[in-house]
């Protein structure tokens, strides 16, 4: 471990000359009281091959002085990990800063940090700005064998023989009754689920085309999206249903058409007359516009009155069933 420390700043040619003296003489030592002073340290003087060390600076200064971050230069022998510094803090009426730099070691004997200068800017007795410089001390790092630390080498034994061990069927046996007994219980979960699930879609399965358009319309309208403003949510939602009641209606894939196959489809269909033909092929442009064009819309229209008057219009006459 050493330690460097700046002069006074009584005079700046003072300054300068101790300033020449501490790149000169590294290893010299100051008065505690000086403006700047430095130390260094490893945490680990005697490491092993592959071992993390830490090399650390610390610099205690004046609070009207200002400290340069470092730049390490890599010694041969390490391999750099990481560098930083800690946040600075109050010592004895002066800022205290330390900056640490992880060294991995790569080769074994001894090892040498080298000096390493840091600069700063410090005011003169006019409160000139002066750079300066305070450089640290070499420090040397002896890295260990694990083999010189174990013993010779010729100490090392060769393994033992394989040991047969029975394997423990019972153990297997119980684990493999356990995933038994987790899938039944998966499966029979399952199924009540899908049972449930099927009770609840079975009252819709019930609904005529016109019914369950109707129905998600009318879920639709009181989710507001277009108030909220998913304007191409709402369309795209309202053009879904739109195409699942025609397909389901009219019997085609109507999910799965474009709007140009579905308009041309419609020139042949007898149960629209050319009224609603046009209504439907507007309802489905004008989707198409906010879903793929994103063009702008009122918020005040509301594009799914037109779908339920369609619907309602196009919905066949019940049949009576004669006395």
């Amino acid at each position: 471990m050493v330690c460097q420390k700046f002069s006074s700043k009584s005079a700046l040619l003072f300054l300068l000359a101790y300033l020449f003296q501490l790149i000169n003489a590294p290893g010299a030592w100051a008065n505690p009281a000086d403006p700047v002073s430095i130390n260094t340290r490893v945490d680990i003087t005697q490491p092993t091959l592959g071992d993390i060390l830490t090399y650390s600076i610390t610099v205690n200064h004046d609070s009207d002085i200002v400290i340069h971050t470092p730049e390490y230069v890599i010694p041969e022998g390490f391999e750099k990990v990481g560098h930083g510094k800690k946040k600075p803090r109050k010592l004895n009426n002066q800022t205290s800063q330390e900056f640490w730099l992880k060294l991995k070691v790569d080769k074994t004997g001894l090892l040498t940090i080298p000096a390493i200068p840091i600069g700063f800017d410090a005011p003169d007795q006019n409160d000139k700005i002066v750079k300066g410089q305070i450089i640290t001390s070499e420090v040397n790092v002896k890295v260990q064998s694990l083999l010189q630390l174990e013993g010779n080498a010729s100490d090392i034994k060769d393994i033992k023989p394989i040991f047969h061990i029975k394997a423990p069927w019972t153990h297997y046996i119980w684990k493999a009754l356990g995933v038994l007994f987790l899938l039944a219980l998966a499966y029979f979960i399952w199924k009540n689920w899908k049972k449930k699930a099927s009770l609840k879609t079975e009252p819709l399965t019930l609904l005529t085309a016109e019914q369950k358009a109707l129905k998600e319309l009318q879920e639709l309208k009181s989710r507001e999206l277009i108030k909220l403003g998913h304007v191409r949510e709402h369309f795209y939602e309202l053009s879904e249903i739109f195409r699942r009641y025609m397909e389901h209606r009219y019997r085609f894939p109507a999910q799965e058409w474009t709007t140009e196959e579905i308009i041309s489809h419609f020139k042949g269909l007898s149960d629209l007359n050319e009224k609603q033909k046009l209504q439907a092929r507007t309802i489905l442009t004008e989707s198409d516009k906010v879903k793929f064009a994103k063009a702008e819309v009122e918020t005040n229209y509301d594009p799914i009155e037109p779908v339920i008057h369609f619907i309602k219009e196009a919905t066949p006459p019940i049949q009576q069933e004669p006395n």
